[in-house]
């Protein structure tokens, strides 16, 4: 299997997620329609979040993984631009940098999930709070492990201004990490809250 199929499949995962989302947020449903009180909210079904969901302050923790993805994205590219002039110094400094915003995000996320008020069994939000952001999570974990095998790479020389293309998978990688956490962060946190 190819890097594509990977690609395609892991999107398609992502596309479910969001969708979830956004069929439960938008159209809350239920089986209980015999229910009058179901169309007014007054049960707490049909509207979201859902009654008794206490959502996390997107201006928080969610706020500030968003500005350490958005600044690990800034030093991933200045390593790369480095890293092609020929300056390992400061391609492993640029790297160095990613990769602690990358383990500091994931640490946060973590934490996060440890004070959540809901657990993962406990409703549609849940559900598909923690799938969305768990898999993103998952990738951040990945792109952190790759970027860093990168990192020691540059470090024994294996990589140069024109061969490096282990490293240019991996900035590719995490910008695409980066831009669906700008997707979870205003699909989920901001406008789902």
């Amino acid at each position: 299997m190819g890097y594509g199929f990977v690609h395609h499949i892991r999107s398609y995962v992502f596309v479910a997620f969001f969708w979830a989302f956004f069929d439960a947020s938008l159209l809350p449903k239920t089986f209980l329609a015999e229910y009058k009180e179901v169309f007014t909210g007054t049960l707490g079904i049909g509207v979201w979040p859902p009654k008794g969901i206490e959502t996390f302050d997107p201006l928080d923790i969610p706020y500030l993984n968003t500005l350490i993805l958005l600044l690990s994205g800034t030093t991933c590219t200045w390593a790369h631009h480095e890293l092609r002039e020929g300056n390992n110094k400061e391609a492993l400094k640029g790297l160095y940098y990613t990769v602690f915003l990358g383990f500091i995000f994931s640490l946060l996320q973590i934490y996060e999930y440890q004070h959540a008020t809901f657990g993962f069994t406990e409703g549609i939000y849940p559900s598909t709070f923690f799938m969305a952001t768990g898999f993103h999570g998952f990738h951040v974990l990945i792109g952190t492990l790759f970027l860093l095998v990168c990192l020691l790479r540059i470090r024994k020389g294996h990589l140069t201004p024109k061969r490096h293309f282990g490293f240019e998978a991996a900035a590719w990688y995490w910008h695409f990490v980066d831009v669906v956490w700008l997707f979870l962060y205003i699909s989920i946190y901001w406008w789902g809250r």
